[in-house]
């Protein structure tokens, strides 16, 4: 055998001693990328952001075609409010599974932090374009709200319906549907959804508050002086507490 030829056998051993290798080492790898995933769920579990984002960079980078690592990751820099840093790791996810719904409902809410609303709402809708999306009600309340802050009462008004025909027992959706509609001075509506969201939880401030100011509108003082009330017994302090103050004063 010349030493051409040995040199030939030789690489074509390494060649298939490699591409052995390889698979088992793809698969090392794949489990080290998931113990960083476990170890950073358990740190966002226990609201250590700095120690999730740590380990879930690690996971990204080991197993970067992985979306769910993506994922953890972008919702661990949301929680951190690192919002670009979210929206690439959100965005990279639904491009590799456009059916993550919840990745698409982080993202969304990354991009209201940054008030970026159209792009916010593409991706709520893109969140409820799959049948299967298990927290629909989340994407509806954040459209409402967006929404109800661009002045598209209309379009609110229609969010927060649909989630009440999904959720009928969500306080947060009375309240928001009461409030828009407030907004549009469509008092009797407002104080039927206000006061249903005050039944279904009465611990809220703002809940109280929103509502004395439904009933003050419609000319019930007595029961908006009592909602005010309510709202200052409830939280003392804070910007609530302040405005039932003033209401209270011009009421007495």
């Amino acid at each position: 055998m010349t030493r051409w030829t040995r040199l030939v056998g030789l690489g074509l051993l390494v060649g298939v001693l490699t591409a052995c290798a390889g698979p088992e080492s793809e698969r090392a790898q794949q489990a080290s990328a998931q113990s960083h995933y476990d170890i950073g769920l358990g740190a966002l579990a226990d609201n250590n952001l700095p120690k999730a984002i740590s380990e879930l960079q690690l996971a990204a980078q080991e197993d970067p075609k992985n979306p769910r690592n993506h994922y953890a990751l972008g919702n661990a820099y949301l929680r951190n409010r690192q919002f670009d840093n979210a929206i690439a790791s959100l965005r990279q996810a639904v491009e590799m599974n456009p059916r993550l719904s919840d990745a698409y409902s982080d993202l969304g809410a990354a991009y209201v932090q940054k008030q970026q609303w159209d792009p916010a709402i593409d991706a709520f809708r893109k969140a409820l374009a799959n049948p299967q999306y298990a927290n629909p009600e989340r994407a509806y309340l954040n459209l409402g709200i967006i929404y109800d802050v661009r002045g598209q009462y209309d379009s609110a008004a229609e969010d927060f319906a649909k989630l009440l025909d999904l959720f009928p027992q969500s306080a947060d959706g009375h309240f928001f549907l009461g409030r828009t509609l407030l907004a549009q001075n469509k008092l009797p509506e407002a104080r039927e959804q206000l006061e249903q969201a005050v039944k279904l939880e009465g611990r809220i401030p703002i809940y109280h508050l929103e509502l004395g100011v439904a009933q003050l509108r419609s000319g019930q003082r007595d029961s908006a002086r009592e909602s005010f009330r309510r709202a200052l017994e409830l939280n003392p302090v804070g910007p609530e507490a302040e405005q039932a103050r003033q209401y209270l004063r011009q009421l007495n």
